[in-house]
């Protein structure tokens, strides 16, 4: 029997999760790499890193799929999180790439996972208890910021092993957020594999296709701004804080960008936040003055955060709650996986001949999609006129 949770309780539970997540990811970007270095040789630090990037792209979908066909995204997230902290770890009783590239590259292609189950298992709970996708959301933001800050500071002090023991710890404080994330079952679709179901339903390949490509360009900004930024005379701190200022944005946005999504409606705040793509990555091809940088990193509240917010609220609207893993393990491979590492690999060549190109080269992806998002308002808005007249009164 399913258990029942109140507004306030599935709120709670989920924060958790989002905060000990992203205080996981806080430590895994920024600083995973510098602990690395310290074991294997830099030569190989990409490939270890590239090996979990790799497998990303099978493992999400196919755990996603797993969640569907059980019902139950809490136990997949479960034991996800435990292999996660058994292979961190296992690291310290190895050495050698290889062997850091199996244990890596699953962690990191398992930890990765977490966020498409954790958004269906919110999304549904929007749905039985009420509960604001962004309000939950934005605690990850906070937890993200922090951990970096914190763990950077400790590592600058005490040395680097301290990223390492920061990397357990916060991975078993995922096991125990997993365990008290609601305990929902959703009904599995009879007789059908739900991995590509998602893709069947009306408009939903042409809003994946435009949601991840909005979502990629920011392959330039993870990869290259803080190297652009360091080459116009910025310190290590100015850059730090910049990013910052992102955060701080998406958090104000997932605060309020229920309100904006609820008046206005998702399509169109995807169309917004492919314009403000367009202004965003044109400042920072161009800009060199920090106030205009720092107008540039504001507009995350834009390209990140509203994004993510309508693309959620999209598919908490159009995608079966039996098939919303599935949905969106296909769109995080996608976004975070096909399209981030073309465009990354697009922006690193780019950025060889010139800095502002990478970012010329985002604005315009930017500006397809945004192309995209509005073919798609007026599909959607087609088919859901022709629903309405089709319906008996």
């Amino acid at each position: 029997m399913e258990n029942t949770y109140t507004h306030r309780s599935a709120s709670v539970r989920l924060s958790g999760y989002y905060t000990a997540f992203f205080a996981i990811y806080g430590i895994a970007i920024p600083l995973w790499p510098r602990w690395l270095e310290a074991e294997i040789s830099l030569t190989y630090v990409g490939v270890v890193l590239g090996v979990s990037y790799w497998l990303k792209l099978i493992i999400v979908p196919v755990t996603s799929w797993i969640a569907d066909a059980v019902g139950d995204r809490r136990q997949v997230m479960i034991s996800l999180a435990v292999l996660l902290t058994i292979l961190i770890a296992l690291m310290p009783f190895f050495e050698g790439w290889v062997a850091f590239a199996v244990l890596w590259g699953l962690g990191g292609a398992f930890l990765s996972t977490g966020i498409p189950l954790s958004d269906g298992l919110t999304m549904r709970m929007g749905h039985l208890v009420g509960i604001e996708f962004g309000k939950v959301r934005r605690w990850g933001s906070f937890a993200f910021m922090l951990s970096a800050l914190a763990v950077g500071a400790l590592a600058d002090h005490y040395g680097d092993d301290v990223i390492y023991w920061a990397m357990l710890v916060t991975a078993l404080g995922l096991v125990v957020a997993s365990y008290l994330v609601p305990a929902i079952h959703t009904p599995p679709m009879k007789d059908k594999a739900p991995l590509l179901e998602p893709l069947k339903l009306p408009n939903f390949p042409l809003f994946l296709v435009t949601v991840a490509l909005l979502l990629s360009t920011h392959a330039a900004l993870y990869g290259f701004s803080a190297i652009y930024w360091k080459s116009l005379g910025y310190s290590n701190l100015v850059i730090t804080l910049l990013w910052m200022a992102g955060v701080l944005a998406e958090i104000g946005m997932f605060s309020i960008s229920g309100r904006l999504i609820d008046r206005f409606g998702a399509m169109p705040m995807i169309v917004v936040a492919g314009i403000g793509g367009i202004i965003r990555w044109c400042l920072i091809a161009y800009a060199t003055s920090l106030p205009l940088i720092l107008t540039a990193q504001i507009f995350h509240a834009f390209t990140f955060a509203l994004l993510y917010m309508s693309l959620i609220a999209y598919m908490s609207k159009r995608v079966p709650a039996a098939i919303s893993a599935s949905a969106q393990g296909l769109y995080d491979s996608l976004s975070m996986g096909v399209f981030f590492g073309i465009l990354t690999m697009s922006a690193g060549l780019l950025f060889d001949m010139n800095p502002s190109y990478s970012f010329l080269a985002m604005a315009g992806c930017s500006a397809i999609g945004t192309g995209l998002a509005v073919i798609l308002l007026v599909k959607v808005r087609r088919f859901e006129r022709a629903e309405t007249e089709q319906t008996p009164t």
